[in-house]
């Protein structure tokens, strides 16, 4: 058996007539959502006398009301006006997020222009890193056969000790960080 060809009712009307209407409801729709995006709506609360069904107002207070967020009713007139405003204004600012050249957003050009450099590596930086995690090891070794030989007393010898080891591994690794930086000035 053939299908049957389903013929669409509006099929007789002129094309124009039927998308007239269908333009008018995604204008309608847009409008309605870029006025949401601007916050440019009102509350409304769920009242049965009005009309209001229940599944349009998904949100609800606790033990409260139920409501929904909605822009002012509009005209037909009133809508393609603000359709020509958003239009105009979405032209005027540039778009941040995209670039038209080749598909890519502008975010990622800026991520693959600025990518980190790597900083040069002497061997004088490496040599103060080393040393100076050498101090930060020898310095907590001391510390602890200072405390584990001399008993409760020496905690405060024991600490000073170690803070010492930590300072002087922290300013070895500062100076080898500050080494490299110079370097890649030049």
């Amino acid at each position: 058996m053939a299908k049957k060809v389903i013929q669409n009712p509006n099929a007789n009307l002129p094309p124009l007539v039927v998308l007239e209407s269908f333009l008018n409801e995604k204008k309608k729709e847009f409008v309605t959502n870029k006025l949401h995006e601007f916050g440019l709506v009102r509350k409304e609360v769920f009242d049965r006398k009005l009309g209001h069904q229940k599944k349009d107002f998904k949100l609800k207070k606790f033990f409260g009301k139920r409501y929904r967020f909605v822009p002012a009713p509009m005209t037909e007139a009133e809508v393609e006006q603000i359709f020509t405003l958003i239009q105009t204004l979405l032209s005027i600012t540039p778009k941040a997020t995209s670039n038209v050249s080749d598909g890519k957003s502008i975010v990622d050009d800026i991520k693959t222009n600025t990518k980190k450099e790597k900083l040069p590596v002497s061997l004088l930086g490496l040599f103060l890193v080393l040393v100076g995690l050498a101090g930060l090891g020898g310095g907590a070794y001391a510390a602890y056969l200072v405390f584990t030989n001399a008993g409760a007393l020496a905690l405060e010898l024991a600490v000073i000790i170690a803070a010492s080891g930590v300072f002087f591994s922290l300013t070895l690794l500062v100076l080898a960080r500050i080494l490299r930086i110079v370097r890649s000035l030049r």
